[in-house]
């Protein structure tokens, strides 16, 4: 059983990040947990602000016009960081028909509603990620109801889902997180989460639950399905996930970064493996991570084309959420 999950309100225990020795991970140990590393990321960001600000505006500036540049300089970082993106996504991703393209209302609106959940889930609920667990996972949630597990992507952690955890609860669902570390191989992910599906199942008294996961969430849980196979699991749903990989990945670091790539041996070789239980794929055609979106088309699913979603919005965001209850009610 995994250690640290919280059990009481009033308990908010981290997550240990001591995986099973796998071979994919090439020796590849990384000792933070990813809230720790977002939060050192963070602080390491706005010290070189600081740094450079002091050094341009020397005594000029008060405390509150020095703190408005701070936060001005972290949201310009990530404004170009989700443009770079979403040009990325374009160039590689699929050509939109004419029905699918949006107009300049409707792309302000989408950039803003995706550059928005980039800087709440960035600079608040991956580093603060003890402040954003579910009722569930504390201890105080619903008695009963369907059980959901949700399963994060890349560098992020189970904080994503806040928004979309709470709303899943009320509505009776009973839902929990997990975390992963950063730069683990998928594999490594998969035995992990096997140990928190049942953690959740002996909590719950439930003997099946659903796993919901976002972008490589959804690997993390085929691969999952693959070793264990899905007696303990009803359905599967992924969001944005890249099933076929993603060029995006070439830019990513770690063993699980290598295996999101086009054509990579491990992709291919889960993909000769059957899902084996309902499977739902929800993706975007508008997605800025995943290039080209269609890689999260998979043959056997029950595949829902969304337009006008992003992809880091897609776990804390409305609109994507409403497809996810649906399909959860379905």
């Amino acid at each position: 059983m995994l250690r640290g999950w919280p059990v009481t309100c009033g308990e908010r225990d981290l997550m240990s990040n001591r995986t099973q020795a796998d071979p994919a991970d090439n020796g590849w140990v990384f000792p933070l947990p990813m809230w720790l590393l977002a939060l050192l990321l963070l602080c390491a960001e706005f010290a070189f602000y600081a740094s450079w600000l002091s050094l341009t505006c020397g005594d000029c500036c008060g405390w509150l016009t020095f703190a408005s540049w701070l936060l001005s300089l972290a949201l310009l970082s990530r404004l170009f960081v989700a443009l770079a993106s979403y040009t990325l996504s374009r160039v590689k991703g699929v050509t939109l028909k004419p029905e699918q393209r949006l107009g300049a209302v409707a792309w302000i609106k989408f950039f803003l509603v995706e550059y928005w959940h980039l800087c709440i889930q960035n600079l608040l609920l991956i580093p603060f990620r003890a402040m954003f667990h579910t009722r569930s996972d504390r201890g105080c949630g619903p008695s009963d109801g369907p059980v959901v597990l949700l399963q994060h992507g890349y560098v992020n952690n189970g904080a994503v889902w806040f928004f979309t955890g709470r709303a899943l609860e009320a509505q009776g669902y009973r839902v929990f997180t997990i975390d992963q570390p950063p730069f683990a191989s998928i594999d490594t992910m998969g035995v992990r989460l096997a140990e928190r599906v049942n953690d959740v199942l002996a909590r719950t008294g439930a003997s099946r639950l659903t796993l919901v996961a976002h972008s490589m969430g959804g690997l993390i849980c085929r691969a999952y399905l693959r070793s264990h196979g899905g007696t303990r699991i009803d359905r599967l749903v992924t969001m944005g996930s890249p099933h076929h990989g993603t060029f995006h990945a070439y830019l990513a670091s770690g063993p699980n970064g290598a295996q999101m790539r086009p054509g990579n041996p491990w992709l291919e070789a889960l993909g000769t493996t059957e899902v084996g239980i309902p499977f739902t794929s929800i993706y975007s055609v508008h997605d800025t991570i995943i290039s080209p979106q269609d890689s999260s088309v998979m043959p056997g699913a029950e595949n829902i084309e969304l337009t006008g979603i992003g992809h880091v919005s897609m776990p804390s965001g409305s609109a994507a959420r409403a497809h996810l209850l649906a399909a959860l009610r379905r």
